[in-house]
């Protein structure tokens, strides 16, 4: 089976017709070109021709389109749409192409929406390095009387490394693929790649199975601090041998671009945690938290976004983790119904409807805890050392933080003066970052221990914390006494590298 790249470019040529008998079906030359996120499908004739009046807002969708290629390939179109057609008249006569998007392609057979399957495999960029095994020995052989020296390398074939997740039922499997290349003269080649396999013993379909994958990559990039998607999808059809490549559109298509271990937040053997113990937690607590954590993903993957919307978003981030996981009402539900009942009674009968409905609205919300105070419960589940390094200062979180956000939120001018701005809004959203991972990996079972090594580690991430952390107690104690990094004299004054005055 071939293997197609997601953000390589790919063109298939071919026939391409709508789901029916063999001898009925329409089949219209046209050529399907794959980017990164989308496939257009140029056809030379029309499925669904142009017919009495035009309007120009029909929607005309298909589930399902199939392809033969020049180079006999099967390949399916699931879920394309009409995103153009033409009207041509000329010496070759009355012709209609038309133009199909779609975010699916599965090439290798002749599938749709409904088909099952028994598993899917994705390689992931980086993977392979966060993983951290090896496999390969190197053995040198020194000179001696009777030989030359030499070099041996040993290079093992890594089992794959299998979690069981109870919720839903399914198997993760960890596995190190090799490529060798060279021709044993003047060079070779051994390139590491490692891939994720999701099986099941019950038969899903592609949704099912890219819901998973989901969940999987997103606990992968707060571990590692960077993004985790797939760059390669293949999947088993159920109850068959054939196999099929899949090209996505992903939601989240940014690729790890880490290239040694010390470029990652925390690799798997700095979690101090068991590797499919801590994700099967993480696919049982997932649905509690799937959308707080697809906007904090979201925003900590990417790269420059205007300050204040990065720390809104952030903001926004921290709110919704505390909303999905800890309480967040003064008193209970039943207890507030009297006050709000005896709020709304109070309103003045003078005021108009619109003003009445407006401070219903207040009302029905006046129960739920003040930002503040959310912000201080999710900092407390982590221990005091860890919030002072990654809040600093006494471990609180900043007053400024909340009076930013409100300000931003309802434009009081009288906090306008105490509102974070340029490089310290820059800051704060480098600390906002890092508690959102640290309060993530507590959640799913990763020490605090293992989370304050990483803050201490080589990544760019961990370091510029420190940087802040220096800079803030050189600046809140400038008479204690600090160590240079170096020193840098000069024993020759005449120097020709000294510039002279």
């Amino acid at each position: 089976m071939t293997t197609h790249r997601i953000p390589a470019h790919a063109e298939f040529v071919g026939e391409w017709f709508l789901p029916s008998s063999e001898e009925e079906a329409q089949k219209i030359p046209g050529t399907l070109s794959w980017t990164s996120q989308q496939a257009s499908l140029e056809l030379h004739d029309s499925f669904t021709p142009l017919r009495g009046a035009i309007y120009g807002d029909e929607v005309h969708t298909y589930p399902t389109v199939y392809g033969a290629t020049t180079k006999s390939e099967l390949v399916t179109l699931l879920d394309a749409s009409r995103a153009g057609a033409g009207l041509s008249i000329g010496p070759a006569g009355f012709r209609q192409p038309e133009r199909l998007v779609s975010s699916w392609v599965v090439v290798g057979a002749h599938v749709d929406a409904q088909t099952l399957y028994s598993e899917i495999r994705v390689r992931i960029p980086g993977l392979q390095i966060w993983l951290c095994p090896s496999g390969i020995e190197q053995t040198i052989l020194h000179k001696t009387k009777e030989t030359a020296p030499s070099v041996i390398y040993r290079i093992e074939s890594l089992p794959e490394e299998k979690s069981e997740i109870s919720s839903p039922p399914a198997t993760l499997g960890w596995g190190i693929d090799r490529t060798f290349s060279g021709d044993l003269i003047t060079e070779i080649s051994v390139m590491t790649s490692a891939c994720l396999r999701i099986q099941t013993n019950t038969p899903q379909n592609l949704d099912w199975f890219f819901a998973q994958l989901g969940k999987v990559t997103t606990l992968l990039a707060f571990l590692a601090g960077t993004p985790m998607a797939p760059d390669e999808v293949t999947a088993k059809v159920a109850n068959s041998d054939i196999s099929v490549a899949v090209l996505v559109a992903l939601r989240e298509a940014n690729y790890c671009a880490h290239r040694k271990p010390s470029d990652f937040y925390m690799l798997r053997s700095n979690m101090d945690a068991d590797l499919g113990a801590t994700f099967a937690k993480w696919f049982e607590l997932y649905d509690q938290i799937a959308m707080p954590c697809q906007l904090a993903l979201s925003v900590l993957s990417s790269e420059n976004l205007w300050l204040h919307v990065e720390f809104l978003s952030l903001m926004q981030a921290l709110e919704g983790f505390h909303r999905a996981t800890m309480p967040g009402l003064y008193t209970s539900e039943a207890n507030y119904e009297t006050v709000k009942h005896a709020l709304s009674n109070a309103i003045p009968k003078t005021i108009g409807p619109d003003h009445r409905d407006a401070l219903k609205s207040r009302i029905r919300y006046g129960n739920e805890v003040s930002l503040r105070k959310r912000l201080d419960a999710l900092v407390s589940r982590l221990k005091l050392p860890l919030r002072r390094h990654i809040l600093g200062g006494d471990g609180a979180v900043p007053r400024s933080w909340v009076i930013t956000r409100n300000y931003y939120t309802h434009w009081d001018e009288a906090s306008r003066e105490l509102t974070l701005d340029g490089v310290e809004m820059h800051r704060a959203g480098v600390r906002m970052r890092h508690l959102i991972r640290a309060l993530y990996l507590d959640f799913v079972g990763v020490p605090q221990s293992a989370i304050a090594k990483s803050l201490l580690n080589a990544c760019k991430d961990s370091q510029y914390l420190i940087q802040l952390n220096n800079a803030e107690h050189r600046k809140n104690h400038p008479e204690a006494e600090t160590t240079p990094m170096m020193y840098i004299g000069v024993k020759d004054a005449e120097s020709p590298n000294e510039s002279s005055s």
